[in-house]
């Protein structure tokens, strides 16, 4: 069903009568070394639409988003706006014309603050013209970030934002251009469920208005709740369209209905099974890792838990309680209070190398800015924690011995690297998430400590994160799970913690996780509620 009908209110509304379909393109081919990440797509796009794009890491999704926003000009094909074909040789030219993007990778300026992000490009002048009116530039800032609802102090800097407050940030700044083709790239990603709720109502009231929308999620049930129309990749191909039907259902022209086994199915071709494997038992006595009475300085305090070898214990809570906050000062990459023991001895991390060396790995929520590397190579991502380990008399570097490791590695968790030396950045999205969890599995950890491990996965690709986890934990390793898909952590974890507002209220057992309500129970919790249904009195930290 086509939201094509522009309200009087619209910008567009005093047009010309304007074609339904806003952005085409057609037989759009294009290949990178070694691989066809496009192969001859002709998709089109329709003003008052949300078309959804969905497919595997890998499939061409985002390769698609950036030959429309001009950061890649494909070998063949045609882009065509408004009828007329088009050639978008660099982003400014997508811009002008109308097209603005909020990539999957946030894109901020962190020195500057936030109203100055938002309106990085379109900063109001003075009437000399000769400086920045900072005032109108904040009320601006302002305005597109209540259309968010979000709560930011406008003066703050973006290089202390949390990654979801820096989305909202990021995605401020796109509306801000007054773009009438926007792309959002997993804008839900590091969002909580709330936030979640709020993006999704405003991308419905964007398409209300006229615009286009086009959105990528891994998602599904998201992309079912709002998408007119869901276009699906695979292997650089298009496989099917499904539309949204007057009775309010999505099918394609086959007459199959879309849910999300169905979308599932089409993008990995094959029967996925069990998302989560059979969970193990761990008979370890001795604690892996305990940490008592433990807080990083100003964002979390009195955190006592102890996980075995071979357990996976997931950590849960509302954006900003403090888990992550926790787990990078347990590696100590910020101040922390109380005590860490690891294999039983009383140890003090005071970097991530002192955590390497004692068998603590960390890989990090942020993959682009703290979990690689995006210019290197590859092969140099994998080994950088381990330099050492291959550097030879005089300083050289045994490039053999890191292939060998790296190949290893490549086989063991699939992944899709036709050019190991070339930069990580060339690798999709789950790619780049399996780099960064083998990049610390390669310096054979006993404790593992993984945040948000499939924050922007496909479907298929989550399915095999999930089994190399539970692999991993089969094998002895004690995994500490950092997770805001519940799901996630009820089909994964031996248990789960919970934390609220920087410390943590209660623990979800494995029996509790197996029993009807378990969702809710956890819910309950991260809101500082007591996790008994019915009851509604607060936890008192």
């Amino acid at each position: 069903m086509s939201h094509s009908k522009v309200p009087k209110n619209s910008p567009l509304s005093d047009a010309p009568t304007l074609p339904t379909v806003a952005l085409a393109v057609e037989s759009v081919t294009v290949d990178y070394p070694g691989v066809r990440a496009l192969d001859a797509v002709s998709i089109a796009f329709n003003r008052g639409e949300i078309h959804a794009i969905v497919g595997e890491n890998g499939a061409g999704k985002s390769t698609l988003m950036k030959v429309l926003s001009g950061l890649v000009r494909p070998g063949g094909g045609t882009i065509r706006l408004d009828g007329v074909a088009r050639i978008f040789a660099r982003p400014l030219d997508a811009i002008r014309a109308g097209i603005a993007m909020v990539h999957q990778e946030l894109n901020l300026v962190g020195a500057l603050n936030v109203a100055e992000n938002v309106m990085l490009g379109r900063e109001p002048l003075t009437l000399a013209g000769l400086m920045i009116d900072r005032t109108a530039q904040r009320a601006r800032a302002q305005h597109w970030l209540h259309m968010l609802g979000a709560e930011l102090d406008i003066e703050r800097a973006c290089s202390d934002l949390s990654i979801a407050d820096a989305q909202f940030v990021e995605i401020a700044k796109c509306l801000a251009s007054n773009a009438q083709v926007l792309i959002f790239d997993e804008p839900t990603a590091v969002l909580g469920e709330r936030d979640t709720k709020r993006l999704l109502a405003l991308l419905q009231r964007l398409r209300d208005e006229g615009r286009v929308v086009i959105f990528i999620s891994h998602h599904l049930d998201e992309v079912i709740a709002v998408a007119d129309r869901v276009s699906v990749l695979r292997d650089g191909a298009l496989m099917r369209t499904f539309t949204r039907s007057a009775q309010g259902v999505l099918v394609s022209e086959d007459g199959t209905r879309a849910d999300e086994g169905t979308l599932a199915h089409a993008m990995v071709g094959r029967e996925l099974g069990s998302m989560y494997p059979v969970k193990g038992v761990s008979n370890a006595t001795i604690p892996a890792i305990e940490v008592t009475e433990f807080g990083a300085v100003g964002r979390s305090h009195g955190v006592s838990f102890a996980v075995r070898a071979g357990e996976i214990v997931g950590c849960a809570g509302l954006v900003g309680c403090g888990r992550t906050e926790t787990a990078e000062a347990i590696i100590g990459l910020r101040q922390s209070s109380g005590s860490v023991r690891v294999a039983g001895l009383r140890v003090r991390l005071r970097s991530p190398r002192d955590a390497m060396k004692r068998g603590v790995a960390y890989v990090s929520e942020d993959r682009k800015g703290r979990g690689l590397h995006v210019t290197l190579s590859s092969i140099t991502n994998m080994t950088l924690p381990s330099l050492s380990a291959y550097t030879r008399f005089g300083g050289r570097i045994d490039v053999r011995a890191e292939q060998s490791v790296a190949t290893r590695w490549i086989d063991a968790l699939s992944i899709r690297c036709a050019q190991p030396h070339a930069p990580i950045s060339s690798l999709s999205g789950g790619n780049q998430q399996k780099f960064a969890l083998a990049r610390w599995l390669q310096t054979q950890p006993k404790v593992l400590i993984i945040d948000e491990p499939t924050r922007g996965v496909d479907v298929g690709a989550k399915a095999e994160i999930y089994r190399i986890i539970a692999q991993l934990a089969s094998e002895g390793l004690a995994v500490i799970l950092i997770s805001s898909e519940l799901p996630e952590l009820i089909g994964l974890a031996h248990r789960v913690l919970v934390m609220h507002a920087g410390t943590m209220v209660g623990e979800v057992t494995r029996e509790q996780l197996e029993q009807r309500g378990a969702e809710e129970r956890i819910v309950r919790l991260a809101s500082g509620l007591t996790a008994e249904f019915g009851e509604t009195k607060e936890i008192l930290a």
